[in-house]
């Protein structure tokens, strides 16, 4: 009888492998069921901004963020989303982040809000020394406790190229920031949320992984100049099979309520430079029977998709073009980023 070589061995194992992965690989991983649930939740969306002389001697950017909080519990709202970088920088605990606590308990609502989070016992500065922090994105609950945060994945840079790429020699900002390491999930006493920052919606994976960990809301939170893109929330809300929200700066535009499955705003602050606070009711109930069973969910191949885990180069696929330089005065930055 012919005796195997180490390598046929080798290739034996593989291919043993390769058939038993997609098994193991469908086999998943469960979703914890909810902690708590309700049939629908009524979400505020405070599209504004905090402009220098609204923060008076003895202010902080709590007291400026305060009126839109109380507006959305007028509103009867569970959860009032503010934008991205509002908060200001501040540690985890400190005065700051303990008087949003406090402004969420004594206004009955859930707030999210981004900010500047230093890393403990890294000392507030500007400019940051690098490293030291973090584009975080905060979830308080109503009842007056940090449910959950979730730091940027994605730096947000070269603002001065057409393409907002490659960063500029010594740029700073987000471009010397911690970056976040996974998608975040929070459970609310309504449901289960996901959350995702600015250009981090341009990375579809970051709406995909916090839905298939179960979140049934997506709320992504931004601070730029022109639109949310409307097309972006609609496709995100159709694809993940959830409800997804979104806020800007009134810098910007774009602010939205947008049910599953995505034919459809419920509300947006559409008008440039507006400062507005959009209201809607989000049906809970409906979305878990959808997401149940959902054909997408049920029919996805992980064992298909290992390429798009691969640092793929596809720029390499064009030799003979000449990438933007910044010594190139040919190039301009165009009107949208």
């Amino acid at each position: 009888m012919k005796a195997y070589s180490t390598v046929s061995l080798n290739q034996l194992a593989i291919a043993g492998l390769l058939l038993l992965a997609p098994w193991l690989v469908l086999a998943g991983d469960s979703v914890p069921p909810l902690k708590q649930a309700k049939n629908t939740v009524r979400v505020a969306v405070a599209q504004m901004v905090i402009k220098p002389d609204e923060l008076k001697p003895g202010q902080d950017t709590v007291d400026a963020l305060l009126p839109w909080i109380k507006r959305a519990a007028a509103e009867k709202a569970d959860l009032v989303v503010l934008p991205e970088y509002l908060l200001g920088a501040f540690h985890l605990p400190d005065p700051l982040t303990d008087k949003l606590c406090v402004a969420a308990k004594s206004n009955d609502i859930h707030i999210i809000v981004g900010g500047w989070e230093y890393l403990p016992g890294k000392q507030i500065q500007h400019p940051p020394e690098p490293y030291t922090y973090a584009n975080t994105v905060l979830v308080v609950s109503r009842d007056g406790k940090i449910a959950g945060k979730y730091r940027k994945m994605h730096s947000a840079v070269g603002p001065n190229s057409p393409y907002s790429w490659p960063p500029e020699p010594g740029e700073r900002g987000e471009q010397t920031m911690v970056l976040g390491t996974e998608s975040a999930v929070v459970d609310l006493d309504f449901g289960r949320i996901g959350l995702l920052t600015c250009y981090d919606g341009y990375f579809f994976e970051s709406f995909q992984m916090p839905s298939l960990r179960g979140a049934e809301v997506l709320v992504w939170v931004n601070s730029r100049g022109g639109m949310v893109e409307p097309h972006i929330l609609k496709a995100a809300s159709f694809i993940t099979c959830t409800h997804v929200v979104a806020v800007n700066q009134s810098v910007g535009c774009g602010s939205a309520i947008v049910p599953y499955p995505g034919w459809t705003m419920a509300a947006v602050a559409e008008k440039l430079g507006e400062q507005k606070l959009i209201v809607a009711n989000l049906d809970l109930g409906e979305i878990r029977k959808q997401r149940l069973n959902n054909r997408m969910f049920h029919q996805r191949r992980p064992e298909a998709y290992g390429p798009i885990t691969q640092a793929w180069q596809p720029w390499t696929a064009y030799p003979d073009l000449k990438p933007f330089s910044y010594d190139d005065k040919s190039e301009t930055k165009p009107a949208h980023p």
